[in-house]
């Protein structure tokens, strides 16, 4: 009787809706998100073509010389100090951040979220949309405010320690190409990283909250050992994902309090 009311819901309504139903809970739900996770990298390739050219690369590195000039004023360009320290008494940890740095970014952002869209659709769309927030916050300052990495700024003592200990794959020219190289500042992978070590911590169980620490501080170590941001940037990122969290959850609440008014 059930399945026969629902039906005839489903006949008067109008055919948009239906569509728009399909594509938020049937079998076309996790197709979507594909296609607004590549039409998000489209937008991401777009912007970086906007700004890799010489003029755009010279404000980069002038940025960066700006921003290390004034670490060094203010007795806190640490990030030299630290990667020279792991370079002469424990070159082996070089290489195990260079794998941190790749490896536990993407395929742990992917792999979790596939989980949770199966596991928790509520949940999914929460962390999924604070990360489309920061995502297009963080386009806008890369244009406005694009800065070249500490390992493009050799002559401060920084080393690129991919390039210099691999993987060669990673280091190479045409990877290069599909990434923009002066989105430093604010660091997405940082902030994400924190984002889900907090989405591990509020899970629940005890080795999840363990990961939910450990898997930010490891990626900050990581993204200032190989060079490729400031701590600075790791901070940026950080602030950047919670103010987002605790906005979106306002907006979400307040949505939820005029639903109930109405």
């Amino acid at each position: 009787m059930q399945t026969y009311r629902q039906s005839i819901i489903d006949a008067k309504e109008p055919w948009f809706k239906s569509a728009i139903r399909s594509l938020n809970e049937g079998k076309f739900a996790f197709a979507k998100e594909v296609v607004v996770i590549a039409a998000a990298y489209f937008i991401y390739m777009f912007t970086r073509k906007l700004i890799f050219h010489d003029a755009a690369e010279n404000v980069a590195f002038s940025h960066a010389e700006s921003l290390i000039s004034f670490q060094i004023r203010v007795f806190t360009l640490w990030e030299p100090m630290m990667q020279d320290w792991l370079f002469v008494n424990a070159r082996w940890a070089l290489y195990v951040v260079n794998w941190v740095y790749i490896f536990t970014f993407w395929p742990v952002i992917g792999l979790t979220g596939i989980f949770l869209f199966h596991a928790n659709r509520k949940r999914y769309k929460f962390y999924r949309n604070v990360v489309l927030i920061t995502f297009v916050v963080a386009l806008i300052i890369f244009m406005i405010f694009p800065l070249a990495p500490p390992r493009m700024m050799p002559q401060y003592g920084f080393i690129d320690s991919i390039e210099e200990f691999g993987p060669g794959f990673y280091a190479s020219r045409s990877a290069m190409s599909y990434y923009n190289a002066f989105a430093a500042m604010p660091s997405l992978h940082f902030g994400w990283t924190l984002l889900f070590g907090i989405m591990f911590w509020c899970t629940g169980p005890l080795w999840l909250k363990f990961l939910g620490v450990i898997y930010p501080l490891a990626t900050f170590v990581a993204i200032v050992a190989t060079g490729n941001h400031y701590g600075v940037d790791a901070i940026g990122g950080g602030v950047m994902v919670l103010i987002a969290v605790v906005l979106y959850q306002t907006l979400i609440y307040r949505l939820r309090k005029l639903g109930e008014q109405i």
